[in-house]
């Protein structure tokens, strides 16, 4: 593959990595992380990394693989920063240094080759489920999360299957409505981060680009499969979505 001349980043989200490593997705991100990603000045992963992080060391084990990959990247120059999704978001201390990746916030601010954009999972820009919020929220308690890495890994694996099964058959049947942004939380957001237009999100698989009043931007990533995902490429000259597939080469 030619190298790129201009810096630019690549933002990811929803690789959803199973603890099989010979697991097609977890192939095709392999082979991201090998030819695509080495490329890019800095590679951002806006949550659910993992299809579940049940503690440190619980997870270094179940995905070391992964591990490995994910720290010959650092190594070799690449930054990656990652914020939590909401199936990962126990990762602690011995994840970061293991990997090499460097934690983001809930919700960043930042400027990338002179675009100002706002990066978050997407997960709380769906409003409209109250009844998941209220489990977010409950599920984000710094308390909380330190009762659950205190339990005995067997049980953490237990609570997390349970949890799991839950959320799914929830899910089910559950409007889809409710499990996408509501516009009203975008427009507020933006609002509130006025000087900045690109909102960049993933968690709702649903990728695109929508257009809002004043030049705003809100961009989704997509959920990973065999054949690859949608992800976005920041430069100088501009933010694309892209379509990412093992058997092709970035342009």
């Amino acid at each position: 593959m030619p190298s790129e001349t201009t810096p630019f980043a690549l933002i990811v989200a929803d690789i959803h990595l199973k603890t099989n490593p010979d697991h097609p997705i977890n192939q095709a991100f392999n082979h991201f992380l090998e030819h695509w990603a080495p490329q890019a000045e800095t590679l951002y992963i806006l949550g659910d990394l993992f299809e579940r992080w049940l503690g440190d060391d619980i997870g270094l084990e179940e995905y070391a693989p992964a591990i490995a990959k994910l720290r010959a990247l650092t190594e070799q120059g690449t930054e990656i920063k990652l914020l939590y999704g909401n199936r990962d978001f126990l990762m602690r201390e011995a994840f970061w240094d293991a990997t090499g990746i460097q934690p983001l916030p809930e919700v960043v601010l930042t400027t990338l080759y002179g675009h100002n954009v706002i990066m978050c999972h997407g997960d709380e820009l769906c409003t409209l489920d109250t009844a998941y919020q209220s489990a977010r929220k409950k599920l984000r308690n710094r308390f909380i999360q330190w009762l659950l890495l205190k339990m005995p890994a067997e049980q953490r694996r237990k609570v997390g299957e349970k949890l799991r099964q839950k959320s799914q058959s929830e899910n089910q049947h559950k409007d889809p409505k409710l499990m996408d942004v509501e516009d009203a939380t975008v427009l507020a957001w933006f609002e509130a981060y006025r000087d900045y237009p690109h909102l960049i999100h993933g968690h709702t698989h649903k990728p695109g680009k929508h257009r809002y009043p004043n030049g705003r931007t809100r961009w989704v990533l997509g959920d990973w499969q065999a054949d690859g995902t949608q992800l976005i490429k920041i430069d100088a000259n501009q933010i694309r979505l892209l379509s990412f597939n093992p058997a092709s080469q970035m342009h």
